[in-house]
């Protein structure tokens, strides 16, 4: 399973543009803690991933790049989910859809992604900037990554088995998956694992 969270040198981040895009997995991370700019929070977040499916976009060994974004799991109306599944659907949610949405129902759907580059410690990330309505009619190549769905409130520890190391790291870190292992948390909190905004993409 690849990741974009790979920093290696070698790493080519996915070219800045606008590109079809196939929503490949859905990972809750759990209450995760974080910094930036010198704040500590702590929010339920849920980690999307999105396979470029441009027929002319591949990476240098021919394989298609994948994108992720970080989200903290609310509908909330300030929420960056929220935005970004507005613009994704066309329109905002009513409120009845808003007592209780089912994220699981994009899985594998297609949007359009904007990307755009991002400098951090001297690397170039590809972030995703605005996920959109994909126009009628457009097709692109076949998906190959293979859909992936974790959710910690019913965990499929097989599905979870099979996901990076650092992804897994992070999500055992969580409350939640404490809870769903029984396991007891550390007498100190586990140190934030990040200092990047939600909508940095790694």
């Amino acid at each position: 399973m690849r990741l974009t969270e790979n920093t290696a040198s070698s790493f080519t981040p996915c070219p800045a543009g606008s590109y079809l895009a196939s929503l490949r997995r859905i990972i809750d991370l759990g209450t995760q803690t974080s910094t930036f700019e010198g704040k500590t929070s702590s929010a339920r977040k849920v980690l999307l991933t999105w396979e470029i499916v441009d027929a002319d976009t591949y990476t240098d060994d021919g394989k298609p790049y994948l994108v992720s974004k970080r989200y903290t799991r609310s509908l909330h109306e300030k929420s960056a989910l929220r935005r970004d599944l507005a613009s994704w659907r066309g329109r905002d949610f009513t409120p009845e859809e808003l007592k209780g949405f089912d994220l699981d129902t994009v899985l594998g759907k297609n949007c359009m992604l904007s990307v755009v580059h991002a400098d951090k410690a001297g690397s170039t990330f590809a972030n995703i900037a605005a996920v959109m309505k994909a126009p009628k009619g457009l097709t692109g190549a076949d998906p190959s990554e293979p859909l992936t769905l974790f959710d910690l409130d019913r965990p499929d520890w097989s599905t979870f088995e099979h996901l990076g190391d650092k992804l897994k790291a992070q999500i055992m870190a969580a409350p939640e998956y404490m809870a769903a292992k029984k396991v007891k948390p550390a007498t100190e909190p586990p140190a934030a694992w990040d200092d990047i905004p939600d909508d940095v993409t790694f």
